[in-house]
């Protein structure tokens, strides 16, 4: 197997601990036609008035509230319609309900069932509001287990907490297409609500993972054993493997798995902005700088967060304890992108020359910060082959279209030495691109 010098696998600080800061709602995957969110309503069956809304937002919203008359037998329907998700575009306020209506049975409540329906109403502009419709049946499942263990929606000493959550849902997703909302019940127990709207959901594919590119986390994450019972019985043996280091054809060959296996697990954690991808670390590589650093020269959040991250993280002394490390100057990070754009060198020839660490700076680290932000770009080496290939598999392979990367990987070999060995033979042109 290539071997590597191990490299940082989890970003810890700024933009790293959260996705792309930069990147809109959806961090890389940006949707113009998201639907906006008009409003939510909590609707459930009165003993004597019937169906009525107890809550809705924003507060004083016409539209919301005109939408109930038109959905009253959908949103409180038949007890052979619960747990379904239901919709209904209304033209004439040119908006669309979601819904998805519960009923639990239980003896304690009047008639022995109490009916309910949390409904979002989202624009009819776009053709993308089935975005929304797993967040209506995650709400409700969420709501129901609530309501069964402490009566959330019927005990009226939650009724403000109700509003509240609708209303930081409501916002949280109009804004950041995300929301995270803490629930305070009885005994000081506090339940986390997680709500993500998924571009996924649209019908867009998530991109192709190529099988020598490298997953590492960009959020913070702690593999807890009850973490590792949540996930599917392939993801708890690929997870833990995702080091920062080893590309998703060595993730298939240490798990003895199928890489199309891994490919799809790391394809949608990629998806979810919660791993990036990155070329192999090596020396043997050679950066170059992209048009993109200009603007991380204007972006001071971005600048703090570099200079954190790409600092000597320990150095040790004489004495083997730690001493503690300065943080680099800007001018020097800056500096050093900018000579990559001209450099043409490779990164261990590169690091010779402009000696980085004697800046209190660890090239690994810039490296990886430039490759997430896109300041940087790895440049490929195309082996062509001028020589009949005949029916060598290898030679065949060398015709400008596969990387020496893919190849190494492909064979089991060093690329640094699989290039060395090409050249050698003096039947291969190569091309960097």
């Amino acid at each position: 197997m290539v071997q590597r010098q191990k490299t940082l696998a989890t970003f810890g600080a700024g933009p790293f601990a959260t996705g792309d800061s930069s990147g809109g709602r959806f961090g890389h995957y940006t949707f113009d036609d998201a639907p906006q969110l008009l409003g939510i309503l909590l609707a459930e069956f009165h003993n004597t008035l019937g169906a009525i809304i107890k809550h809705s937002v924003p507060k004083e919203n016409n539209k919301v509230e005109a939408t109930f008359h038109f959905t009253k037998g959908l949103i409180i329907p038949k007890p052979s319609m619960f747990r379904n998700s239901f919709s209904l575009t209304i033209k004439s306020l040119r908006c669309k309900v979601l819904m998805f209506p519960v009923g639990i049975d239980h003896k304690s409540y009047e008639r022995g069932r109490f009916t309910f329906d949390m409904a979002f109403i989202v624009d009819m502009t776009s053709s993308a509001e089935t975005m929304y419709e797993p967040i209506v049946q995650k709400c409700a499942e969420y709501l129901i287990e609530l309501e069964m263990e402490y009566k959330f929606l019927t005990n009226p000493k939650y009724k403000d907490q109700v509003l509240d959550v609708m209303e930081r849902m409501f916002n949280d997703l109009s804004n950041k297409g995300e929301s995270v909302i803490e629930v305070s019940l009885e005994d000081e127990k506090i339940v986390t609500l997680y709500f993500k709207l998924c571009p996924l959901y649209r019908g867009c594919e998530p991109p192709e993972i190529d099988y020598h590119m490298v997953p590492m986390f960009i959020r913070e994450v702690t593999l807890t054993d009850h973490l590792i019972e949540k996930m599917d019985v392939l993801s708890q043996k690929i997870i833990p493997q995702i080091d920062g280091i080893n590309t998703v054809r060595e993730i298939a060959i240490i798990l003895e798995l199928d890489p199309s296996l891994v490919a799809r697990c790391v394809r949608n954690l990629h998806f979810y902005e919660c791993v990036s991808l990155v070329p192999m670390f090596l020396y043997y590589n050679t950066y170059v700088a992209t048009e993109r650093v200009h603007d991380f020269y204007k972006n001071q959040t971005e600048i703090n967060d570099c200079l954190e991250f790409v600092k000597i993280q320990t150095e040790i002394g004489a004495d083997g304890s730690e001493i503690p490390t300065r943080t680099p100057e800007f001018s020097d990070v800056f500096r050093l992108y900018l000579s990559m754009k001209v450099c043409g060198n490779n990164l261990a020839e590169w690091a010779d020359l402009e000696k980085p660490r004697s800046m209190g700076i660890d090239e690994q680290r810039l490296v990886q910060f430039g490759m997430h932000h896109q300041f940087l770009r790895k440049l490929s080496k195309y082996p062509i082959c001028v020589a009949n290939p005949g029916n060598n598999t290898l030679l065949k392979r060398c015709n400008g279209k596969t990387s020496i990367d893919e190849l190494s990987l492909q064979h089991n070999v060093d690329p640094e030495q699989l290039c060395s060995l090409l050249e050698e033979t003096g039947k291969f042109e190569f091309v960097m691109k």
